[in-house]
């Protein structure tokens, strides 16, 4: 395209990813659907009980909510020694566990736990940092699934945790370990026991990823415990993490064996949940804004020194710049067309920075819009929030444009693209909140999800943008709703 037939500006901002946030809001006002299962008591707070995965899960709701909804997510001997959890809970934190005892932390379990995470964040808008804390048993799951999801831990906090699988329930050291757990466990892995003995499955052996992404640690330990014990697991877990530059802290109890865990006063253990909490905030972004690695946008003004048609918008993100194309060629000859493209999510106060600078200075007959790919980490009521202030600009900064909301599109697994990703159900969360937007405004809906979702032959190998077919289709559906409006 030449000077004179449009406009284009473009940034790339490098930056890093995110924390959690700490202040209190009322309850009620986070927009999250209630927990299913038996409802009851935990200690004056609510506990729900459920089955999720076919394991036995349980959710504890604080009396209020910290907003960003952070959590701790607690891997073993629930309800035992639980005065970090009732201090935690007492600081807005909402307290999960979800039963994978008799898989010890292998593959299986961290599937789970993969799922359960998605659920929590997604349909419930839980923070996308969790506060790990693993009790015996417990260490094994917290640091294998941490491991594969460093961007999701906020800390970690081990209680007389195991940390390689020979100690206990092997028992191939000073532990005497534990036959029958260690058939369990053999089976779990699907390893043999001379194969366990030399596998890299423990989580003495995975420490790398949770050190460069700077997950503070805290461990708990009875110097006299002889079931799992401090030389064969925390010892070697600690000098490990420190060689590789984390951080680490180890409380010592002298005397005390593996039982009781945690500490009288939970303080020490709170303190540094908190801290962690507003050292995330502190070195990944301001306040509650989410980064990326890299941030662009990409606004394109066709023929915008010519007012003899009328001027179309589409705002969206990748997917949008993928189809624009096709919709320029449909809409030649009836409309001038724009694009807004942006990695920021509604939530970011950046992205209406953009959307402004382009909405003064051109007026559209048409405006199709869509945002909700990017930003996955913020919660619901964020998302609800920057929803309600998007259809506020558009309104008054609008100039009285016909206004077309798109559905975000579904995302499918790499490499297995007739299976959906786990993200598509955060789409599916934001596109319902969406919908109570446009339904209340009287909008029309051009609905792209269902399009991805019937037709995954659209996508390209990455499960996220489309292929040649699927942006034709995209651009037929988009250019048609565009001149129904136009109309």
């Amino acid at each position: 395209m030449n000077q004179n037939m449009g406009t284009t500006f473009r940034c790339l901002l490098p930056i890093l990813s995110l924390a959690l946030a700490s202040r209190t809001v009322a309850a009620d006002s986070v927009g999250a659907p209630p927990f299913a299962g038996v409802k009851s008591d935990f200690y004056s707070f609510d506990r729900y009980d459920f089955t999720y995965d076919g394991r036995a899960a349980i959710v504890v709701r604080p009396k209020v909510i910290a907003e960003g909804k952070p959590w701790i997510w607690r891997a073993r001997f629930f309800g035992h020694e639980p005065q970090t959890d009732l201090a935690l809970l007492d600081q807005g934190y909402h307290l999960v566990y979800i039963d994978v005892a008799g898989l010890y932390g292998a593959p299986k379990a961290v599937a789970i736990w993969d799922h359960f995470y998605a659920y929590l964040t997604g349909t419930h808008g839980f923070a996308p940092r969790a506060v790990l804390e693993g009790m015996s048993r417990g260490g094994l799951i917290i640091y294998n699934w941490a491991a594969q999801n460093p961007d999701k831990v906020c800390c970690i906090y081990g209680d007389a945790p195991v940390c390689d699988i020979k100690s206990w329930p092997g028992g191939k050291g000073a532990s005497a370990g534990d036959a029958g757990s260690w058939a369990e466990c053999l089976k779990a892995y699907g390893m043999t026991e001379e194969q366990a003995l030399t596998a890299k499955c423990n989580p003495i052996d995975h420490l790398e990823p949770l050190a460069r992404a700077g997950i503070p640690l805290l461990h708990v330990v009875g110097d006299a415990d002889e079931v799992v014990p401090v030389a064969e697991n925390t010892a070697i877990l600690e000098k490990r993490y420190k060689s590789l530059g984390g951080s680490i802290q180890v409380i010592h109890k002298p005397g005390v064996g593996h039982h009781p865990h945690s500490l009288q006063d939970p303080a020490p253990i709170v303190d540094f949940v908190l801290a962690s909490a507003r050292r995330w905030l502190a070195e990944r972004g301001t306040g509650d804004l989410l980064r990326e690695r890299i941030e662009w946008c990409d606004i394109w003004i066709t023929n915008a020194d010519r007012s003899d048609l009328p001027r179309v918008l589409l705002i969206g993100d990748s997917i949008t710049r993928g189809y624009f194309g096709e919709v320029e060629k449909a809409l030649e000859g009836k409309a001038n067309c724009a694009r807004l493209t942006t990695s920021r999510c509604i939530c970011d106060p950046v992205f209406f920075d953009e959307l402004l600078m382009i909405l003064r200075q051109y007026r559209f007959a048409v405006i199709h819009f869509n945002n909700g790919l990017h930003g996955m980490g913020y919660t619901q009521d964020q998302y609800r929030r920057g929803f309600a202030k998007l259809m506020d600009a558009l309104r008054e900064h609008g100039q009285g444009a016909g206004l077309i909301w798109t559905a975000t599109t579904p995302v499918r697994k790499r490499g297995a693209l007739s299976e959906l990703d786990e993200s598509t159900e955060t789409v599916r969360q934001r596109n319902r909140i969406a919908a109570e937007f446009v339904a209340a405004a009287g909008l029309p809906t051009d609905n792209l999800f269902d399009l991805g979702i019937s037709h995954p032959e659209y996508y390209s190998d990455d499960g996220v943008h489309y292929n040649a077919q699927g942006r034709a289709a995209q651009a037929r559906q988009v250019a048609q709703s565009i001149e129904v409006r136009l109309k």
